[in-house]
């Protein structure tokens, strides 16, 4: 029992950043969701409701949340937005996730490489570096964006982006 108590409490202190992590399946799967189902799953891996702007043809979420990765002794910002489209009949959503942590950035470009997307087209915005993805079926936009501070001090933020 002490055993299993033990292994509890180490998976829950250790498992901590992954659990707040979205995952490239899990994006792909919310551009499906209800908002409802995209707001409780947030919740419960931390993320808060930041922003809401809803109006006749659009609704638009933002979340964010802070991670504490202590073992690296870091912390870790993630926010992800999406914002929903309605036109007569016709219903778009767009799937913003953003990260400031550079290996979290590399898992999602070797899941897209090792899931048969392709590198389709790269553009140049000096501070901005997007890459289409695309495996013939839905594309996806990663974005490399540096952000330089009013004390001169450079952040990345690392971006998906995914829509229907």
């Amino acid at each position: 029992m002490y055993k299993w108590f033990l292994g509890l409490i180490f998976l829950t202190v250790s498992g901590s950043s992954i659990a707040q992590k979205l995952t490239v399946p899990q994006l792909i799967d919310m551009l499906d969701w209800t908002g409802k189902r995209i707001d409780t799953t947030l919740k419960k891996k931390d993320y808060i409701l930041m922003h809401k702007d809803i109006d006749t043809t659009n609704a638009l979420y933002q979340y964010s949340m802070v991670d504490h990765e202590k073992e690296k002794e870091t912390t870790v910002i993630r926010s992800f937005t999406y914002m929903d489209v309605s036109v007569q009949k016709t219903r778009s959503r767009l799937i913003t996730y953003r990260t400031y942590d550079k290996e979290e950035f590399q898992e999602i470009a070797s899941w897209l490489l090792t899931n048969s997307y392709q590198s389709t087209n790269q553009f140049d915005f000096g501070d901005e570096k997007h890459t289409l993805f695309s495996n013939g079926k839905q594309s996806i936009r990663l974005k490399v964006i540096n952000k330089k501070s009013n004390r001169g001090r450079v952040f990345t933020a690392y971006e998906l982006e995914i829509g229907r």
